[in-house]
């Protein structure tokens, strides 16, 4: 359960997440810097699985994951790897390109059913879809994104028509995506971005921010209609290169370029 917004800038983009969970799920841990086989990417914690469901990394690729309710499979006895270590295996992804020749090598049946956005330093996107039968990639995405556990076609469809309501199609103002992100409207349920239901309820907002200043990474550990977005993380901004190589698992870069 979540929802997703971006607007791509003159030198980058800025992203927003909010992460809807079951109340008997545990906090998730803090966004930290991490690293993947040399890659630095900034990331929270999922404190029951150990993975992600958001990582943003030193190159300006951020990489969203969605899960897709509406084809979870019905087989349960299965031992299914957890959804949120699919994004730290993205999270040092260079490029789209790359990104998609990963979603390509990867062994589908092992995971439940699930959409993973992944968006490049210049703003173009992709999601990569696994519906728990067929893999696909689709291109070029509008925000907003959302899902739902519970009449999902309806609750994305509302929050839908209130971004477009709220003129947010047009906007490039980040405090107009946080009130967005913040809101109750129609009302504080099912339906709401900042969704309240018995059993769950939206838990963090986070807020990716590049541009070749570096990349930002602010937090609200909690509903954000309560929860204020705490200080940023930073991270230089790293521009990809073409001769840069994975060896031995590590990342290895051109002499004279800092990482």
């Amino acid at each position: 359960m979540c929802t997703m917004t971006w607007f791509v800038k003159e030198d980058g983009y800025e992203l927003f997440f909010n992460r809807d969970e079951r109340k008997s799920r545990r906090r998730a841990e803090l966004p930290t810097s991490q690293s993947n086989r040399g890659v630095q990417y900034l990331s929270p914690t999922d404190a029951d699985a150990g993975g992600t469901w958001i990582a943003a990394n030193q190159f300006g690729v951020t990489v969203c994951l969605l899960n897709h309710y509406q084809f979870e499979q019905i087989e349960t006895y299965k031992k299914w790897t957890s959804r949120g270590e699919i994004v730290r295996r993205f999270a040092s992804t260079t490029s789209l390109s790359k990104a998609e020749e990963l979603f390509d090598s990867l062994d589908l049946g092992d995971y439940r059913a699930f959409r993973m956005f992944i968006i490049d330093h210049h703003g173009d996107n992709r999601l990569c879809v696994w519906d728990g039968h067929l893999a696909r990639i689709e291109r070029d995405l509008k925000t907003p994104k959302s899902s739902s556990s519970v009449d999902a076609q309806h609750v994305k469809s509302v929050r839908k028509e209130l971004f477009a309501s709220l003129n947010l199609v047009e906007s490039k103002q980040v405090e107009d995506y946080i009130s967005y992100h913040s809101s109750h409207l129609p009302s504080r349920s099912k339906e709401s971005v900042c969704m309240h239901r018995d059993d769950a309820s939206t838990v963090s907002l986070s807020h990716v921010s590049v541009s070749s200043d570096g990349i930002h990474f602010r937090y609200a550990d909690g509903c954000p209609c309560r929860a204020i977005l705490g200080s940023a993380l930073a991270m230089a901004f790293v521009e990809p290169i073409d001769n840069t190589q994975l060896v031995n698992n590590e990342l290895e870069v051109a002499p004279g370029v800092a990482l």
